[in-house]
């Protein structure tokens, strides 16, 4: 795999997805018989449409999954540490969140409704183990990893986490998507295995189950607008405003606690014995040995990333 192979996989991914929700569209009626998926049977599919491209180019490439990934083995201290440390990076990604928020509708919002009912256990498996694995071996992995060949690593960690972000097609996941795929990345570099990346992605994800299931049953089936409704009975103020205000308080909490993070960041680094290598990184001189150094950006890449961008503004428009 190679940065210009790893754009077309991207633009792959693109035209699948876009095959894959017209055909679904078109099967919704056929003749009297109604056709639906189920929420789970929704997530799993669009975990499939990443995943499957994914694997026929390292098939296409002749490329083994495990000269391409870095995978060390884990260590337990290690894995304590990267646990407390995404709970540090997360007051972040909800600020990044909250942020986005004032701009377009939060998302997840419509995918709390339907998973009401669904089997705690279930949601878990799919949403807190099956999705981090899938996506951190596509993005974090063959993605990553094929752009690092370029011997440009902080461009590959920028763009692989852009692509990660646009794949969820919506400006509002899409905005902690990027801050999540870059904090992935920096893992990956950190500690050597995609292990961490995955546990750190894990983590988050299961963290956001949990909230959901504990989450009041009559707001959890609250729609976008019955939410904002709510919330300015509850703070007797413009919707709007108060989430002005939710944001000043996260990005205080988020400067100190990404502070923090940092702090066991370099204790993460200094246990692993990778400083001086992710020193580099920063340093411009960070390279792969024996790679020339190749362009990232290529002609299908402005275009899928055009599409992505014209799909997902063209989304706001018609709500």
């Amino acid at each position: 795999m190679n940065p210009r192979r790893v754009n077309w996989l991207f633009f792959i991914m693109l035209l699948t997805e876009a095959a894959v929700t017209a055909a679904l569209i078109a099967a919704q009626t056929i003749g009297d018989v109604q056709f639906a998926i189920g929420p789970v049977q929704s997530l799993l599919l669009s975990q499939a449409i990443v995943f499957l491209p994914s694997v026929l180019f390292l098939l296409g490439s002749r490329t083994a999954p495990g000269r391409l990934i870095a995978c060390g083995r884990p260590a337990l201290v290690t894995s304590l540490l990267v646990v407390a440390f995404t709970y540090l990076c997360m007051p972040a990604i909800i600020a990044v969140n909250a942020i986005s928020m004032l701009f377009v509708e939060n998302e997840v919002v419509s995918l709390q409704t339907s998973l009401q009912g669904v089997s705690p256990w279930l949601m878990l498996l799919v949403i807190g183990v099956i999705g981090p694995a899938n996506e951190e071996f596509v993005f974090r992995g063959v993605i990553y990893h094929g752009y690092r060949r370029s011997g440009r690593i902080l461009g590959a960690v920028l763009l692989s986490a852009l692509l990660f972000g646009l794949t969820h097609l919506n400006f509002n996941q899409m905005s902690y998507a990027v801050l999540v795929g870059v904090i992935g990345a920096l893992l990956i570099e950190g500690t050597g295995s995609i292990f961490y990346s995955f546990l750190f992605h894990a983590v988050i994800n299961c963290t956001n189950v949990v909230e959901m299931l504990l989450m009041d049953s009559g707001i959890a089936s609250m729609s976008q607008q019955q939410r904002e409704a709510y919330i300015e009975a509850q703070m007797q103020m413009p919707y709007k405003q108060a989430l002005c205000i939710s944001v000043s308080v996260y990005l205080v909490i988020a400067g100190v606690t990404i502070a923090l993070a940092a702090c066991l960041f370099y204790a993460i680094l200094k246990r692993e014995g990778r400083t001086a290598c992710f020193a580099e990184i920063f340093s411009g001189k960070a390279h792969v040995p024996g790679e020339k150094k190749q362009r990232l950006v290529t002609p299908v890449l402005v275009l899928s990333v055009l599409l992505c961008l014209l799909y997902m503004t063209a989304d706001i428009l018609m709500k």
